[in-house]
């Protein structure tokens, strides 16, 4: 007769049995992942000729996972031929961490602090390789104890690196204390750590030493931020819990092997840890993202709360509102569309109308129009920054450009669904930012964070297995 194994039971969590595999996706998306991720660690995101090229190599994956259709003998593979490439990309990212330094900032420590960092590490190699292996040898407490050495590690990295010297993360903890005081942190100001370098900001954006404007994020970022200063004394803890929890919610979108492989990958990608020192906000937003997928597999009905709160958290993401499309039922009814705009916009404007209020010029000034007098950045690690540096010309409006064809094939190709929203988003914004006049590591991180959660919310094989005993 036959029989589920609990195994069975966890991937038959998963989509029915109708749903297509997808290998041949699943595949491309890992390279495009795993590529990303190296071209970040090469130069810490910073712009290089061999980052380049594997910048590329992450677009050419990432158009391929949408455009090209199945591939018969791939697709026979089944889960296993993704399973040896994330698990290779793993091993590789895990020999990239012990042999470079994990941030820039670390203070000089004892050899015993050290050697806790590596040795957590290598924890992290045997436990995490057990991901790959179709019976984990610590069951359903293998990926809960992969999530507890990437916090602890974190928390590891932020005792070692507690001054980053970076403008982001004196934007955060001064605009956190202004707040916390009763302040607007759109109307204060801060210090030029950089000594008035036109090369950071643009012309009028630092006089005297001081920074012309205050905190250049929306409201929502900075909220999420709070509760890491006022819990433990640096506002990274709560970064540091996005990440977590953001591998968590992907692993368990859709349970399966390659879920939690996925999520193993993002967790561990090489400039994890310098993402977390440099106190770049890209963490709330892969956690926003991997929430409104999450819910699009198993509580679709909070989908458009979790839309508004992913849409408020960063300005960029204004260019992916159009793939809301993609997360609502088929066929659309009218009214039934109208609710979850309503809801979505309503949570939008609940997290960002508090603070925009108090001073609207100010707050468009800060969160909008700061953006465009940002200078172009020759040591970007995009397309045009490459171009500059071959002798050409800088080219400031190219993104904007380009990404609207892109958005037009994603709306045209991509399925509809969490998975096809994910793969949207990751092409939409990873094109845009290949193409802006700034790029850095926070905004690849981010990239690669989409790349995992749509590994972790397609269908691999099919769901339901059984095995048959006598």
């Amino acid at each position: 007769m036959a029989e589920s194994s609990p195994r069975t039971a966890e991937l038959a969590s998963g989509p029915p049995r109708s749903h297509p595999s997808k290998v041949t996706s699943s595949l491309f998306l890992g390279v495009a992942a795993l590529s990303l991720g190296y071209a970040v660690q090469i130069s810490n995101g910073n712009l290089h000729p061999r980052a380049i090229l594997f910048l590329t190599v992450a677009v050419g994956a990432t158009f391929g996972a949408l455009l090209i259709p199945s591939i018969g003998w791939l697709e026979r593979s089944g889960e296993r031929s993704v399973l040896v490439l994330l698990g290779i990309g793993f091993a590789f990212q895990l020999v990239q961490l012990l042999t470079t330094p994990p941030a820039m900032y670390i203070w000089p420590g004892s050899p015993n602090r050290n050697a806790l960092f590596f040795a957590g590490l290598g924890v992290v190699g045997v436990v995490g390789g057990g991901l790959f292996t179709r019976e984990p040898f610590l069951g359903k407490f293998q990926l809960p104890t992969l999530l507890a050495l990437h916090f602890l590690l974190g928390i590891w990295l932020i005792k070692a690196s507690p001054q980053p010297q970076i403008d982001v993360f004196l934007f955060q903890r001064d605009s956190i204390a202004a707040l916390l005081h009763g302040n607007n942190p759109y109307a204060i100001s801060f210090p030029d750590i950089y000594g008035s370098s036109q090369f950071f900001y643009g012309p009028g954006l630092s006089v005297g030493g001081r920074l012309t404007f205050g905190f250049p994020y929306p409201p929502l970022s900075l909220f999420l931020a709070m509760p890491g200063q006022i819990l433990a004394g640096d506002f990274r803890y709560s970064q540091l819990a996005a990440m977590t929890l953001s591998g968590g919610l992907m692993a368990y979108s859709r349970p399966s092997l390659v879920a939690s492989a996925a999520a193993a990958v993002f967790l561990f990608t090489p400039r994890v840890f310098f993402v977390l020192e440099e106190a770049w906000t890209e963490p709330f937003v892969v956690l926003l993202l991997a929430l409104v997928v999450f819910l699009a597999c198993r509580a679709p009905k909070l989908v458009p709360y979790a839309f508004g709160l992913f849409f408020a958290v960063k300005q960029y993401l204004v260019i992916v509102a159009p793939l809301a499309v993609l997360l609502l039922p088929r066929p659309v009814d009218r009214r039934e569309l109208r609710g979850w705009l309503v809801r979505a916009i309503a949570t939008t404007a609940l997290v960002t109308l508090p603070l925009m209020l108090i001073d609207i010029p100010k707050f468009i000034w800060n969160v909008v129009t700061l953006q465009v007098y940002q200078p172009f950045r020759t040591d970007a690690l995009s397309y045009p920054s490459w171009w500059v540096s071959q002798g050409g010309q800088p080219i400031t409006w190219l993104a904007i450009v380009v990404v609207i064809p892109v958005l037009v094939l994603v709306l045209s190709k991509a399925e509809r669904g969490p998975a096809g929203f994910a793969l949207g988003v990751a092409l939409v914004t990873l094109v845009f930012f290949a193409f802006s006049k700034q790029a850095f590591c926070n905004y690849y991180y981010f990239v690669i964070g989409a790349l995992c959660i749509t590994l972790c919310s397609q269908p691999i094989v099919q769901q339901i297995r059984t095995t048959t005993s006598g």
